[in-house]
């Protein structure tokens, strides 16, 4: 498979190149047709390339506003934690503070100069999954009785932590199902019986 390099109208061509390369440690690859009156320039950070043209070279006037609704997603190498103290300590505009997210990921948000979201992320180093139902648990909260050292998440588990009989998570898994991707209940059951065979728990 191929790679995806984006292409970002900018209004200041020499400010973003200097945000990119200073503020978030992105390296310089070509520009043209100079350093002085930059018309293109691509800049990468591990593996990822993002190219940027003067808005007004693309038709975008200058009271149309750039970067509404687009929001990169870009996997960073190195340590996250390290990144993103990096990015602080050069006051980028961080929108979404660091975090770990329920589905695996730790991640945090910037905005760039003209308004473009960067969502940095990478797998978080201290997610486990839920042996009843495969969940992600990211933070205390997630394991049952908050004690991670528990291999089962909190709904799956009763307030002392101990695992929920197997009917009782097979509603849960249901009812889940049911509300947030809105299937009838036979599909949901169909579903969650042929998930929690694959599970260490019910298997």
């Amino acid at each position: 498979m191929g790679t995806i390099s984006p292409t970002l109208a900018v209004r200041n061509m020499k400010k973003t190149i200097e945000f990119y390369r200073d503020n978030l440690g992105f390296k310089v690859g070509m520009v043209f047709p100079d350093v002085d009156n930059p018309q293109y320039a691509d800049l990468s950070r591990d593996g990822m390339i993002l190219m940027f043209l003067p808005a007004k070279n693309v038709g975008i006037g200058p009271k149309q506003k750039l970067g509404i609704g687009v929001n990169l997603y870009m996997e960073v190498d190195g340590d996250i934690d390290e990144y993103y103290e990096e990015l602080k300590n050069k006051q980028v505009n961080i929108t979404s503070e660091i975090k770990n997210e329920p589905f695996g990921i730790r991640d945090f948000t910037i905005e760039d100069l003209d308004g473009y979201q960067l969502t940095f992320n990478q797998a978080s180093k201290f997610v486990k999954t839920c042996m009843s139902c495969g969940m992600p648990m990211a933070n205390p909260e997630d394991y049952g009785a908050g004690d991670t050292s528990n291999v089962y998440c909190v709904y799956c588990t009763n307030s002392d932590g101990k695992l929920k009989s197997r009917d009782k998570v097979f509603e849960g898994m249901i009812d889940f199902m049911m509300t947030t991707q809105k299937m009838d209940r036979t599909t949901a059951e169909d579903t969650a019986r042929e998930h929690m065979s694959k599970m260490p728990a019910w298997s």
